[in-house]
């Protein structure tokens, strides 16, 4: 396996670097949009993701705009994780946040957790099957038969079609809701409604902010929501809303 596969799959190698500046956004270390550059952002991204928060049960789960906080050039980004979703090395996801709110998780962390949700049950037959032969060897966003609803792996898109899922993620949206109206409501009431990014790294957590600050701040940088001002002293964030 190489090392770049490696960092996509299992996050806790760029946990020791998060350490290293607690509470903050990672910095790209190569912002190039190159390929390595779009791999380092999904690792530190990952990293970020509370597994203990939703009991283990999902994969390290990220949105496809926090990583434009990180690569700026958006359509690298967007070539790079089409070729690992072609290689079979993730999955991109509808979450229902909107049409262009696309979740990107490791192909294989899916296909575990997925498993993981049903063992045991009469439907891991079923389960298995479908992600044998329809998911993995089809990397579709959606599909066109109506099955698993019930486990998590489909939810509606429209009459007759679905979109792939995740097993619970519904419990990774509402935090991520919450999680946004929290940080928002700050800056909102902040003085120019703008704070400095050091300033929220090392308080306590907002009330809703399950997820982690910095996992929130990916989110809404990378949404723009949120804009990022250099200064002398480190950036300053600043609500984008008028």
């Amino acid at each position: 396996m190489s090392r770049r596969r490696r960092r996509l799959e299992d996050p806790r190698a760029a946990i020791e670097a998060k350490r290293r500046r607690p509470g903050l956004p990672a910095e790209p270390p190569r912002p190039d949009g190159s390929p390595a550059a779009v791999e380092a952002a999904l690792g530190a991204v990952a990293a970020l993701f509370p597994r203990r928060l939703f009991g283990d049960a999902l994969p390290p789960l990220l949105l496809r705009h926090q990583l434009y906080s990180l690569v700026p050039d958006r359509t690298a980004v967007d070539r790079h994780l089409e070729r690992l979703r072609a290689e079979g090395r993730l999955r991109l996801l509808h979450l229902g946040l909107g049409p262009d709110a696309l979740g990107v998780v490791s192909a294989r962390l899916y296909r575990e957790k997925a498993l993981a949700a049903v063992a045991g049950s009469p439907r891991e037959p079923l389960v298995r099957r479908f992600l044998e032969v329809a998911v993995m060897a089809r990397p579709e966003l959606s599909y066109g038969e109506r099955q698993l609803v019930a486990v998590g792996l489909l939810t509606v898109r429209d009459v007759g079609s679905w979109w792939v899922a995740v097993p619970g993620v519904g419990r990774f949206v509402r935090a991520l809701l919450r999680g946004r109206r929290a940080l928002l409501s700050l800056f909102r009431r902040a003085r120019l409604r703008q704070l400095p990014q050091g300033a929220l790294g090392g308080g306590k957590t907002p009330p809703g902010a399950a997820l982690g600050v910095p996992f929130l701040l990916h989110d809404l940088l990378g949404e723009g929501r949120l804009q990022s001002i250099p200064t002398p002293a480190g950036p300053l964030l600043r609500l984008a809303e008028p």
